[in-house]
């Protein structure tokens, strides 16, 4: 969603032809990417909501993103498959086209993220493996003893063994 919405923010900049409306929007990316919420700042919520008061399609596309992540804070999965086709609905009906394209993205893998209320596991610590061992690669290139690099997957999470293994 969000390379959508910078999609969306890019194309409003260059069609943009008012150069004061132009300025609003440069240097907008992070704040429109950032969590909503995350935003304390008086200068960057004002400048945010300038940005999304000028224009339409960013500002449709910026609420939608908040409202994304609502599907994960529903109690069970009949809630959350309520509110992800409510998302979808508002998305399709705003007629931009990246948004409609995720809504279209959101409805294909629909199974596979209601599945998380039947199995509310996350796969991060395992990719957070994957990374190590692939870090510990490059880092010892040239390893000529198979064991001895298997000793080191052992001790990966050692830090004293492996200090430049993230």
């Amino acid at each position: 969603m969000n390379e959508k919405l910078d999609e969306i923010r890019r194309a409003q900049y260059n069609m943009e032809k008012d150069i004061n409306k132009r300025k609003v929007l440069k240097g907008t990316r992070y704040l429109l990417l950032r969590n909503g919420a995350d935003i304390f700042d008086k200068e960057y919520k004002t400048r945010l909501d300038n940005a999304l008061d000028m224009n339409k399609p960013l500002s449709q596309a910026y609420y939608l993103k908040e409202q994304l992540r609502e599907i994960w804070m529903q109690p069970n999965k009949q809630v959350a498959e309520k509110v992800m086709l409510d998302w979808v609905k508002q998305a399709q009906e705003s007629k931009v086209p990246q948004l409609m394209k995720m809504a279209v993205t959101i409805m294909a893998y629909r199974t596979g993220i209601l599945a998380w209320y039947d199995c509310p596991i996350s796969t991060g610590k395992v990719e957070g493996i994957n990374n190590k061992i692939k870090v510990m690669k490059r880092v010892a290139y040239g390893f000529r003893d198979e064991r001895y690099f298997l000793l080191r997957l052992y001790a990966l999470h050692d830090c004293r063994i492996t200090p430049n293994v993230g």
